[in-house]
């Protein structure tokens, strides 16, 4: 197998930089030879590099036409999360505690920057939420809400870190929603918490916007018996 260079992300970086704007408008990358003689690289390091951004999904080739940069789903977030997780480095309730500050301040922009169509979008999952009697429906719904709000704040810095933070914790919030489900009451106060976020939106006031979030997962946590450690209990490692 060869050997991946060195300063392999500064190379990720010059890579990207030296994309050019196709007829399409679409960014693209010269050619291996191009690229070999520009960076002063052999032919199995640069594929080397070539190979690990089609990986990660930033780019796309194409038979005849060349080589795309694009925009790829968050799985390299996704991939950071589930690693710093398996070597202990975070804790799911760093996760869960991390995702909800998150939302609180999600929720602000989306009250301040949705369009009407997405508030619309946004009541039809609310709706869906309520009513549904189907469990996997419900809860699919309920991520097809938030990451609906995730959109609507209009930043898709914020969007690209709630996939990949939601997408760690779906197994857990899977199980805690199904728990919820268990009880008709504890089903009723969570999913009415999903319509005063709506209402709240709806008057693109951002306080009332954080407030309903607030709520959200104050009744969310104690319907899903979700416990938090002690402060003397949380530990990082060190440096």
């Amino acid at each position: 197998m060869s050997q991946i260079d060195p300063n392999l992300l500064d190379r990720l970086k010059e890579f990207v930089s030296v994309s050019e704007l196709s007829k399409d408008g679409r960014l693209k990358l010269p050619p291996e030879r191009a690229l070999c003689e520009h960076f002063d690289m052999h032919r199995s390091s640069v594929r080397n590099v070539l190979s690990l951004l089609h990986s990660l999904g930033f780019i796309e080739r194409k038979q005849g036409s060349g080589t795309f940069l694009k925009m790829p789903e968050p799985v390299f977030i996704q991939l950071y999360f589930e690693l710093a997780l398996k070597l202990n480095y975070i804790s799911v309730d760093h996760l869960e505690t991390a995702r909800e500050m998150f939302e609180k301040e999600i929720v602000q922009a989306a009250a301040v920057n949705h369009q009407s169509h997405e508030l619309k979008q946004l009541e039809i999952l609310c709706d869906k939420i309520v009513t549904s009697t189907d469990v996997l429906e419900g809860i699919q719904a309920d991520y097809e809400f938030h990451e609906l709000l995730a959109i609507m704040a209009k930043n898709p810095a914020v969007l690209i870190i709630f996939q990949g933070l939601s997408s760690v914790l779906k197994k857990v919030l899977h199980q805690r929603r199904v728990l919820a489900r268990q009880s008709k009451e504890a089903q009723k106060k969570t999913n009415e918490t999903h319509i005063a976020i709506v209402d709240a939106v709806k008057t693109r006031d951002r306080e009332l916007a954080r407030q309903a979030m607030h709520d959200h997962f104050e009744t969310w946590n104690q319907h899903t018996m979700r416990t938090f450690p002690k402060a003397e209990e949380v530990s990082l490692p060190v440096e």
